[in-house]
């Protein structure tokens, strides 16, 4: 689905009037939907309707819904929160009311709002920026601390569309109803918590004015199915790649483990795993299909840095490399790190260790010759742009694109919705859930990027891919072992069941021929 700022949202509405549907159309258009949203939601002993509208347009879509309310019979009455309305298609609308009570906020509507079945917020809709003021900050108090069920249009009133950042006080919505397009803040915590359930309603805009001017999507099974890269009757191993991961150190196997585990379910070709020598024995009883190549350890336990030429000598085979899974981190991991950084010529996938390695010397990344994807969690992304974890967390959109803008590189950062971007397209994940938030899911993620790029997939859509399918991968895990005892595993073997439903759907016909010559054999 596409996602719409708020300026991106005025442009559309202002291309669909010269294709012949008129701004107060499409705000009648708003209500009536709106309208019809809430009634499929609510319960039908709910009447007691309250409409909380701000001055601008937000306020006219509140008018709309109440004419078609008190249409059918709800008790409703109008709050203006912020006073009369000054926007001219708001003025009229509320002319159109016919019945009901509009009075300004006072004492009295504070009482309204508190004994209301249901709310229906229109203060402010998009573009708003910076903390509300009194009155509105009141109002949404006395919202939020109401029983009603809360239905916000556009977006809760109090936060900012355009971001997952929030600056002061805020609705809390049970359903935000949305026109066209999702919204950044429909999709970014923690903004996204206060939207809770996020329904887009069509109100006539043509779907190329939406695509056109999006300004970030999300994926769904159709794109990623297209997206993923093709398979032939007619190929071998060599046909799908071949990856280099240099994760894994003698105290972490299982991080090599895990990422080898999920390249491989994710129709790589071949993977060839470099770590101490010592853990090579451990890591080929997990993966008897990989290639082991043993390295030199050093006092910690980690690859030595004088591994460096054989590592070379692998990766002139391989098609993409994956580095920092359970890596360790000391002298000799953050000069391979570097040296790798500053020298290989194939896509590469940093993770974990070769991420925390980067946050001391993050300028290398502008030496680099290959494309670069980095999947840091909060904490990492913190190390990387010299922060704190909740910092990076309340404005996760802003520190991703700009770390990707200044460095070239695809960022991956992780976390409830995880944000793909390269700094010019930016993708939103909709898949996943809170049982993957165990130690190892990571790693998981990191072997599905670098597999789809190791078989030929755009960097920049590997990492989209992947990261739709971990959360599918981990919403199939949850459905069937619960959040709590679902682990990161039980993701990856997930993964064929999702892989079977995609190729079964392209199972080829046989030709008529093909099929009577099959029959008479």
């Amino acid at each position: 689905m596409f996602i719409l700022n708020a300026e991106k949202s005025r442009i559309a509405e202002l291309e669909a009037a010269k294709r012949g549907i008129g701004l107060t159309e499409l705000m009648e258009r708003a209500g009536r939907s709106s309208f019809e949203i809430i009634e499929k939601f609510n319960s039908p002993e709910n009447k007691k309707t309250v409409i909380v509208c701000g001055k601008g347009n937000n306020g006219g879509d509140g008018f709309v819904i109440a004419r078609h309310m008190l249409a059918k019979g709800y008790d409703v009455k109008v709050i203006l929160a912020l006073g009369q309305p000054a926007a001219d298609d708001a003025k009229l609308m509320m002319e159109r009311i016919d019945g009901g009570f509009i009075e300004e906020y006072d004492e009295n509507a504070r009482e309204t709002i508190m004994s209301a079945d249901i709310i229906v917020d229109c203060i402010f809709g998009l573009g708003l920026s910076g903390a509300v003021r009194k009155p509105a900050e009141e109002v949404i108090g006395v919202i939020n601390r109401s029983r009603a069920r809360i239905f916000s249009i556009d977006v809760p009133s109090g936060m900012s569309s355009d971001s997952g950042m929030l600056a002061g006080a805020c609705v809390r919505a049970h359903c935000t109803i949305t026109f066209s397009s999702l919204k950044p803040c429909h999709v970014i915590f923690p903004a996204r918590q206060l939207c809770s359930s996020v329904v887009v309603a069509d109100i006539g805009i043509a779907p190329d004015i939406i695509a056109r001017l999006a300004v970030m999507r999300t994926a769904d099974d159709g794109f990623v199915k297209t997206m993923l890269p093709r398979r032939f009757a007619d190929s071998n191993k060599g046909s799908y790649g071949k990856l280099m991961s240099i994760c894994g150190s003698m105290r972490m196997v299982g991080a090599a483990a895990l990422s080898g585990m999920a390249a491989m379910r994710c129709g790589l070709g071949l993977l060839c795993c470099a770590l101490p020598g010592p853990a090579t024995a451990v890591l080929s009883h997990h993966l008897i299909e990989a290639v082991m190549l043993p390295l030199p350890v050093n006092q910690s336990g980690n690859t030595s840095k004088s591994s460096l030429p054989m590592i070379y000598v692998e990766m002139e085979k391989s098609s993409a490399c994956l580095i920092g899974c359970g890596l360790g981190l000391d002298n000799d991991t953050r000069a391979i790190v570097y040296d790798i950084v500053q020298n290989a010529k194939i896509p590469l996938i940093i993770d974990a260790d070769g991420i925390n390695a980067l946050a001391l010397n993050k300028d290398i990344l502008k030496q680099r010759q290959c494309e670069v994807v980095l999947t840091p969690h909060p904490g990492e992304m913190a190390r990387l742009c010299s922060t704190d974890a909740q910092t990076i967390q309340s404005r996760r959109l802003e520190y991703a694109t700009g770390l990707a803008r200044e460095y070239g590189v695809t960022v991956v950062l992780k976390g409830a919705n995880t944000i793909i971007t390269d700094g010019r397209r930016t993708f939103v994940n909709m898949t996943g859930n809170d049982g993957m938030a165990k130690g190892g899911s990571g790693d998981v993620l990191a072997g599905m990027i670098a597999s789809l790029a190791a078989q030929g997939m755009e960097p920049f859509y590997a990492a989209v891919c992947a990261v739709y399918l971990h959360g599918l991968g981990g919403d199939i895990a949850a459905k069937n072992l619960s959040r709590r005892a679902m682990l990161p595993t039980d993701i990856v073997n997930a993964l064929p069941a999702i892989f079977a439903g995609f190729e079964k759907q392209d199972a080829p016909v046989a030709p008529k021929d093909l099929k009577q010559t099959a029959n008479n054999a």
